[in-house]
């Protein structure tokens, strides 16, 4: 069960010293009732079972492993017995305990940093000695983020810097910001990492990044971006502010972590806006974040969207000919007829696999004349040889008009045939239901045959 409810708050608790090991300390008495907090860090909370858990949303940058690295620090109220960072199926960053309630996970820049930034949530593997249950797993989210704003409110920069899908050939990916100012035009500079700036409207502009600018311009969290814009009164209006790695989100839950949050599948309103876009597009924005574009880029389109079973009336007035055909022949003592010939089509994305039977009750729904599937018999190609329509003269030449109509290939078949009433005779009403798995046409043959008694 996921405990849903996060919050943030301004940590005022002066931070804890506590030896970096992980075995327990019987000096330092374990919190059940409060987390601990590094002194002044914002934090960001989730709860579940026995355990309190609870990053600090800020990240900060060192070198670890020879290359600079994103650094994550959390608390928990319970010892921690193991702790172990993955994203779904793989290994990914390294999560260390660096004290009996506090752990690191150290994502390193490049691959593992630029992943987590367009939005791959993070699961971090929690063991504790204590609490039941005590085994317990975070999902993480890390986001760039503005803030620490100073100067004119003249300038407006939003908090948040986005990713989305664009063709760069190589991680296809932008980080998009945006500003909006009383004047123009806007100019943002930096010591590293400066976006590309794009008027929107007279007022409004696009901040875009690519991977390696946006690192330059989070790494370090202490440098700021400054941007300036001259005011219709011939002025400048000024202001600075930081752009940094957070932790925007955070749940914990005890329970498997693929069945609690399971990858998303393409939307289907994504996936049609993807393939609405003109030829020549590389920028897909308007489609929805990078992983919702991304999730949909090789998706099939039955694995967006499954249609319930339905029959839309296709065109068979080509089988004219070989109808009037197979009814030559026909005279007032031995007669035979067969009217003209329904076709179908079936989704090509159907939620379920389209059966002879599913056929026959889907028509039955809408057709109070269709007998109910027992009361006639399933068959296939090599079977329709037994019908009226199919093993008479002219039924050859019947069945390969419709197989050249349908697409030919397998048949799946249902067929019945009823005595009825007739003065001085006997007559026959038919019905043979043909399934073309190959391509969902469904064909209904209807018609009658008898002599004169």
């Amino acid at each position: 069960m996921v405990n849903k409810s996060r919050f943030l708050a301004i940590g005022l608790l002066a931070a804890l010293a506590v030896p970096a090991c992980a075995a327990q300390d019987p000096a330092l008495p374990e919190e059940t009732e409060s987390t601990a907090s590094a002194a002044t860090a914002t934090r960001i909370y989730a709860s579940e079972g026995d355990l309190d858990f609870s990053f600090e949303t800020l990240g900060t940058f060192e070198e670890r492993d020879g290359v600079r690295a994103l650094i994550l620090r959390g608390t928990a109220n319970r010892y921690l017995k193991s702790v172990f960072s993955f994203v779904p199926d793989d290994a990914f960053g390294q999560a260390n305990i660096i004290s009996e309630r506090r752990l690191e996970v150290v994502i390193h820049e490049g691959h593992e940093l630029n992943s987590l930034l367009s939005g791959l949530p993070l699961f971090v593997s929690i063991n504790t000695f204590t609490g039941t249950p005590n085994q317990y797993t975070a999902r993480v989210e890390v986001s760039a983020r503005f803030y620490d704003f100073l100067g004119s409110s003249d300038i407006w920069i939003d908090e948040a810097v986005q990713p989305f899908y664009a063709l760069n050939g190589t991680d296809n990916v932008v980080y998009r910001g945006g500003a909006d100012v009383l004047g123009n035009p806007l100019t943002v500079t930096a010591p590293d990492g400066a976006p590309t700036v794009f008027p929107v409207d007279a007022n409004s502009y696009r901040l875009d990044w690519s991977y390696a600018n946006l690192h330059d311009a989070i790494d370090p969290h202490t440098q700021y971006l400054s941007f300036s814009a001259t005011r219709p009164d011939g002025t400048l209006a000024k202001k600075s502010a930081r752009l940094v790695a957070r932790v925007t989100g955070l749940a914990l839950t005890s329970g498997d972590p693929y069945t609690v949050w399971p990858t998303p599948a393409c939307e289907p309103s994504v996936h049609a806006c993807y393939l609405s876009q003109p030829a020549g597009t590389t920028d897909f924005a308007a489609c929805g974040s990078y992983r919702q574009v991304q999730r949909c880029v090789h998706a099939d389109a039955c694995d967006v969207l499954q249609e319930p079973l339905s029959l839309a009336s296709i065109d068979a007035s080509s089988l004219e000919p070989a109808r009037a055909a197979w009814n030559q022949g026909s005279s007032g003592y031995n007669w035979r007829n067969l009217q003209p010939i329904a076709a179908y089509d079936t989704p090509e994305c159907p939620a379920a696999p389209v059966t002879i039977a599913s056929v026959v009750d889907e028509i039955a729904s809408t057709d109070q004349n269709q007998p109910a599937s027992e009361y006639g018999t399933f068959t296939d190609r090599a079977g329709l040889s037994a019908t009226t329509f199919f093993g008479a003269n002219g039924g050859s030449a019947l069945l390969a008009a419709i197989d050249a109509f349908a697409g030919g290939g397998d048949i799946e078949a249902w067929y019945y045939s009823e005595q009825v009433s007739c003065h001085n005779c006997t007559d026959f009403i038919t019905r043979v239901v043909l399934l073309y798995p190959d391509s969902g046409v469904v064909l209904v043959l209807d018609g009658n045959y008898g002599y004169d008694s």
